[in-house]
């Protein structure tokens, strides 16, 4: 059985299948883009994101959440709505879509005509309730967000990491990023007095992200 609070260079695909069943109580997590994993089928990369939600639909338990924030995108001259599609298939296995937040990738005057300059955060729960207080009851978000140092990535602020894991969990829960880059994500649920756990398959990425947060 795969041991917690852990940081680990792998596929998520291997480790997540080593989790006991509703043994999780946070997942948080931004699913790898299209062109991050070499995909340019939509189809096939909605096979991907399926199988993606199939797992976390095993693992999560009734009262935890799957909080997914995710950024759109314009592909084959139209837009893609990857966040309506998990939403379509996270209410199809059974959750309800508990809350919904946009969060602003620093400048909302960026004219990059492939990708939006902003996520989607979108919170999903079986039987979860929250107690909305403080800055979670905003609807927007804005959280400065800077480039990893490997890769064209953007790492989420710590802030807005805290302000999840702080609002959907509670000390000693179990929190899992299975596409962890940066790492920020078991990073900040060490430092609150969560179980932690995260996985980044890219080895650069991991080495690159481990020496930044000096987790193991």
């Amino acid at each position: 059985m795969l041991r917690w609070n852990q940081f680990i260079n792998g596929d998520c695909f291997e480790l997540m299948p080593q989790l006991e069943e509703r043994s999780v109580d946070l997942i948080f997590t931004s699913v790898p883009d299209l062109n991050d994993i070499g995909i340019k089928d939509i189809a096939i990369y909605e096979t991907f994101l399926i199988n993606t939600m199939n797992e976390f639909h095993r693992l999560i338990n009734d009262t935890g959440f799957i909080a997914m924030c995710q950024t759109d995108r314009k592909i084959n001259a139209q837009v893609y709505s990857k966040h309506s599609f998990i939403i379509r298939n996270m209410e199809n296995l059974g959750f309800i879509l508990k809350d919904y937040k946009i969060m602003v990738v620093n400048v909302v005057e960026s004219k990059d005509q492939y990708k939006f300059p902003y996520q989607h955060l979108c919170v999903f729960t079986r039987k979860g309730t929250i107690q909305r207080k403080g800055d979670w009851l905003k609807h927007i978000a804005v959280y400065e967000m800077k480039k990893h140092i490997v890769g064209p990535y953007y790492v989420w602020n710590e802030n807005f990491v805290k302000l999840v894991v702080e609002n959907l969990s509670s000390v000693n829960d179990k929190v899992l990023d299975p596409f962890s880059g940066s790492g920020v994500v078991p990073y900040i649920a060490c430092k609150m007095n969560r179980q932690y756990l995260g996985c980044e398959i890219n080895k650069e990425i991991y080495e690159a992200s481990l020496m930044r947060t000096a987790i193991v």
